[in-house]
């Protein structure tokens, strides 16, 4: 069968080579243990999430002055908010603009006054950042607008969207840390989104919302949202990724996952037309198949195992195969409980990969197994 985009065979981030074939896994550097749920580490494993937060320097002021050209103004701002909205309803989130007497009540912070704090951290390094009107500013991230679908979210998974000039660049920061982290800063990193990216990016350059390249609304209604367990910002070290360090990136929201900034959508199987279950089952055409479809949906199906609940995710017209399997379970990482997501596949739900919350722990435990799991020998 075709590959299913990166949910449904990318060897990347879940080393499938295709439906029907086991595909054999990092192997682990650890020894045994008769704790079930005792991690195994490698010693070079055994870092803090803290050892990998390095404070970097502050720029001068003398590096800027108010001759600095703006390059944010009301009318971009505006553009912005309307860009948002279409992003809103595409990843079927409610995000609301924060600003200077508007702040946010995100998990207790309130921005933009928390950045007078100091205590922002982006890919793990201390930074210095505030609200800035036109993006020019001493700061290493000038922000120049901010939202959250925090007031609209019921439960932990909220996310905060800084967008930001940091050294004459726009980018766009995210955060969805949800509890006090043991260096006492709030970590940020760079989203994964590429519409994202590149719709402020055009923003800044001077497009406006009618010229941006707005993120476009889902081809069908989007009647399924994936557990509030899995959703978030997950981290996963991979050898075969060729993103910076190794690490993947996968951001879950909504009915899509977002892995290194390609995007699938989850749908059920009630969704499927009379013509897609006849070429799902080798009737038909092929070249009726819709290649969106094929390459981007993927049908689900939820079942619990072992005490884990699971995410069974299998390909648009795929017929044969086990699929992936996403599931979260708590973990004790260097003596503080985190949730770990594991990403699976085959007949025995073998463990493919893990991915963390933070990215230093993604680093720390590399390729680490977890001793109740069914892992591949």
């Amino acid at each position: 069968m075709k590959k299913q985009g990166v949910l449904f065979g990318a060897a990347a981030l879940l080393l499938l080579a295709g439906c029907s074939q086991k595909v054999e896994g990092p192997k682990s550097t650890a020894k045994s243990s008769s704790t079930s749920q005792q991690v195994k580490t490698s010693k070079k494993a055994k870092k803090t999430t803290t050892s990998s937060a390095k404070k970097v320097s502050r720029k001068q002021v003398a590096q800027t002055s108010s001759s600095d050209k703006a390059v944010w103004s009301s009318a971009k701002s505006q553009a912005l908010k309307t860009y948002m909205t279409s992003f809103s309803q595409a990843m079927n989130q409610q995000y609301s603009d924060y600003q200077p007497g508007n702040e946010t009540h995100f998990f207790g912070l309130n921005y933009p006054s928390y950045f007078k704090e100091d205590k922002l951290a982006v890919d793990d390094q201390h930074v210095t950042a505030d609200w800035s009107a036109d993006g020019t500013g001493s700061s290493d991230y000038n922000v120049v607008g901010i939202y959250s679908d925090s007031a609209a979210a019921h439960d932990m998974s909220a996310h905060l969207y800084l967008f930001t000039i940091h050294d004459g660049q726009p980018v766009v920061l995210i955060t969805e840390q949800n509890q006090g982290m043991p260096d006492g800063l709030v970590h940020f990193k760079e989203t994964a989104n590429t519409d994202l990216k590149q719709n402020f990016a055009q923003i800044v350059g001077g497009g406006s919302a009618a010229t941006a390249n707005t993120t476009k609304t889902p081809s069908s209604t989007a009647n399924y949202q994936v557990p509030s367990e899995l959703a978030g910002t997950w981290y996963g070290y991979s050898e075969y990724s060729k993103q910076p360090e190794q690490i993947d990136t996968l951001e879950i929201a909504g009915n899509k996952l977002i892995l290194n900034g390609e995007t699938s959508e989850l749908h059920l199987d009630s969704e499927r037309t009379s013509q897609d279950r006849d070429l799902a089952n080798g009737k038909g055409d092929p070249s009726q198949m819709d290649k969106n479809k094929g390459a981007n949906w993927g049908i689900i199906s939820e079942f619990d195992n072992e005490g884990r609940h699971w995410l069974n995710v299998r390909g648009w017209y795929q017929s044969a195969g086990a699929g992936t399997y996403y599931g979260v379970k708590s973990r004790s990482i260097d003596g503080q409980n985190m949730p770990v997501l594991t990403i699976a596949g085959g007949a025995g739900i073998w463990p493919d990969e893990h991915l963390y919350p933070t990215k230093a722990a993604a680093l720390s435990m590399k390729d680490t197994k977890f001793d109740d799991e069914h892992n591949r020998e």
